[in-house]
């Protein structure tokens, strides 16, 4: 009797504990699946959204459905607006992911293609994405997240994949601890528009020990990881290969492409030449130009615009403030990797031709690279650097500093 009594209960209790979590998660929405209710000091703030990165951006354009996003890493992430008013098309969603390859970049192209066709894109290019020995895909890609396979075929994400989600105990221990941090300031903040929050950012400098330090920490890890072993493909991937397919979907669907190798510092070019692969990052540069018109001469098109924001001029020269320095800001750059959004917005001003009343733009700042004038373009970056060396010895000291310690 007592045991029918349990087994009654039990029969009862269990799926009301299930619903009651599902519930919770579903409310919480730990991961911003599900599209709201958006409750300040309950849910508003979701930190589990950037360690859940590729899972919840791949569920934002399912939800927000853009017709034009921006593609690339953090450092797109950072910088680029979809709110700036140069864009063609909206809604804008930059589908940007921290430390991501060109695979996952040309995976989420067809993710957000297959989901709702794109009018426009651009592709924020950076040179650590084509070295697939050390960019690995991360750890929170998942192929069955996307609605398509690498071939192109559909793949469903169907009721069963939902319920699991909702009632996981990593969603559980994610619904909780977005609940307890809602009012602390730590983490990642992410904009509705996929975009980083940059309150943080630059809290996090300052705590941190402030823009020069910032500088050696990021230049330091892209020396000892990012540009190691640099190579464009293994026995897996070939990031040319991936490149053609990406300029080929784009050419066949219509797509206004728009290529744009970031504006990184000054000091993170110092660090590419003091690894030793400057001419390599030449090379990367010629075949960018080389094979995005190769594919539009076979589709009978023209080559879409490639932009290079690379190279040393008025704003990836900024001085860097003083080491202890903890309270200074500088303008244009968190560190020697991640520009701010003040200059994403001028990269977009000279993409989109765009004049904005308050901004005025270098003449020299982002060339549109051709066949007819990339070796100029290279000279020209090699003689800019000369005369940056010549004027910074003190920075050139402590980038090149990376080279003697890897070697000790």
């Amino acid at each position: 009797m007592l045991f029918t009594k349990y087994l009654k209960f039990s029969v009862f209790i269990i799926p009301l504990t299930l619903l009651l979590i599902i519930g919770f998660n579903r409310l919480i929405d730990p991961y911003a699946l599900y599209g709201g209710p958006t409750i300040e000091g309950i849910n508003a703030n979701k930190p589990a959204f950037s360690s859940h990165l590729r899972l919840s951006k791949a569920a934002a354009i399912r939800q927000q459905k853009p017709h034009a996003i921006v593609l690339g890493t953090s450092r797109g992430e950072y910088g680029i607006d979809p709110e700036h008013p140069g864009w063609k098309e909206s809604p804008v969603y930059n589908l940007s992911l921290s430390s991501a390859n060109l695979y996952e970049a040309f995976r989420y192209l067809q993710h957000a293609q297959a989901i709702q066709p794109l009018q426009q894109v651009v592709l924020m290019l950076d040179f650590f994405m084509f070295n697939p020995v050390k960019n690995p895909n991360e750890a929170d890609f998942t192929e069955e997240l996307l609605a398509t396979s690498f071939e192109g075929k559909p793949q469903k994400n169907d009721l069963t994949d939902q319920l699991a989600t909702l009632a996981s105990l990593d969603a559980i221990t994610a619904s909780i601890e977005t609940v307890i941090r809602q009012h602390k300031m730590d983490g990642s903040l992410y904009l509705a528009n996929g975009m980083q929050e940059p309150t943080l950012n630059a809290l996090n400098i300052s705590k941190s020990g402030g823009h020069h330090k910032a500088f050696l920490s990021n230049e330091k890890g892209y020396f000892n990881s990012h540009y190691d072993q640099f190579s464009f493909k293994t026995k897996q991937r070939d990031s040319w290969r991936i490149y053609r397919k990406l300029l080929l979907l784009a050419q066949q669907q219509g797509i206004d492409l728009t290529i744009v190798i970031s504006p990184s510092h000054a000091r993170q070019f110092e660090t590419i030449a003091a690894k030793g692969i400057w001419e390599t990052f030449e090379q990367w540069k010629r075949q960018l130009v080389v094979l995005n018109e190769s594919v539009a001469a076979e589709q009978g098109k023209r080559p879409f615009a490639l932009w290079d924001f690379s190279g040393y001029n008025h704003y990836t020269t900024e001085a860097v403030p003083p080491l202890g320095d903890t309270k200074a800001q500088m303008q244009w750059y968190w560190e020697s990797s991640h520009y701010k959004k003040e200059l994403g917005d001028l990269v977009l001003d000279r993409m989109f031709n765009y004049k904005h009343p308050d901004r005025i733009i270098d003449k020299d700042f982002g060339v549109q690279l051709t066949s007819k004038n990339i070796e100029t373009h290279l000279q020209k970056i090699r003689n800019d650097r000369q005369r940056w060396r010549a004027s910074n010895p003190e920075d050139v000291e402590e980038v090149e500093k990376l080279k003697r310690l890897s070697t000790m």
